[in-house]
């Protein structure tokens, strides 16, 4: 099950990176759940079928001079350590140009945030698995945004959303075509948002299906994946078929400060329910 999508940077490759908030609720629904406040657990992380050493950490603040914040929970290893090697060899093209502005001789002792441009950002996407404690993350390099670019390219939105790829379903992420990977991945991202609205469209709120015991949503890239390439959570909604047929045809506008999308002849309908986007 997918859990999250981390844009590279230089805190990644160094030393770990923060799972958000609004994923603490898959991480509960993995076997071993999440760790609790205080605790510390050693996980592996599979990355084209090879283990990596972790941590799964759930910061031990003080919950009294903190009331009320949510659980701060955090991937960490160390610097030195092989998973921090093998990062920075799938991501040799993030790893160089962090390093480069950073060792500027204006930058050695500040304090910053490196921006990466984003035509060169590349993302670890990161999945639970069936065994206790053991991720899988799966990188997704500017080489592969380059060449699922030229495959898409001719492909509409709709034929990229409902794209089903003939795949052997004994192969490995390693072994599948680029597009097949992010196809993949892409699929498994709206499955995991469609578990945190409980398959319910975020325009109506309604749980499409359930007089009939089934659920029928469908994940939706509010900036098309086949001009953006950014299927981060943060650029994907989860509708009805029926609304996600209307959007396609009717091409509104999404405001986002006001989470709204605002169509051709005059109507404004604003998103119902929202648990993860961010104006």
């Amino acid at each position: 099950m997918f859990l999250y999508q981390k844009l590279i940077d230089r805190s990644t490759m160094r030393q770990g990176f923060q799972i958000p908030v609004e994923f603490h609720n898959l991480l509960k629904a993995m076997p071993g759940g999440m760790s609790k406040h205080g605790e510390t657990r050693s996980v592996k992380v599979l990355i084209d079928g090879v283990e990596y050493d972790a941590q799964l950490k759930n910061q031990g603040f003080d919950r009294k001079k903190y009331d009320g914040h949510a659980d701060v929970i955090q991937i960490r290893y160390n610097e030195g350590s092989a998973l921090v090697k093998r990062l920075r060899e799938m991501f040799c093209s993030t790893w160089s140009y962090v390093e480069s502005i950073k060792n500027l001789p204006e930058n050695i002792n500040r304090k910053f945030t490196i921006r990466i441009p984003e035509e060169q950002q590349e993302f670890l996407a990161l999945s639970t698995t069936d065994m206790p404690n053991v991720f899988v993350a799966d990188c997704i390099t500017a080489a592969v945004k380059a060449e699922v670019k030229t495959d898409v390219s001719t492909m509409s939105e709709l034929d990229f959303e409902t794209f089903e790829p003939r795949e052997d379903k004994n192969a490995s992420i390693k072994q599948m075509t680029h597009l097949q990977k992010i196809r993949h991945i892409d699929r498994s991202i709206g499955d995991s948002l469609k578990r945190l609205y409980d398959y319910r469209c975020q325009m109506t709120g309604e749980k499409v299906g359930e007089p009939y015991d089934v659920f029928v949503v469908e994940a939706h890239h509010i900036i098309p994946f086949t001009e953006s390439m950014n299927n981060d959570t943060s650029n994907i909604i989860i509708i009805s078929p029926s609304y996600h047929r209307i959007i396609h045809k009717a091409k509104p506008v999404f405001d986002r400060p006001t989470l709204s999308f605002h169509f051709p002849n005059g109507l404004v309908e604003k998103i119902k329910v929202n648990k993860h986007l961010k104006v």
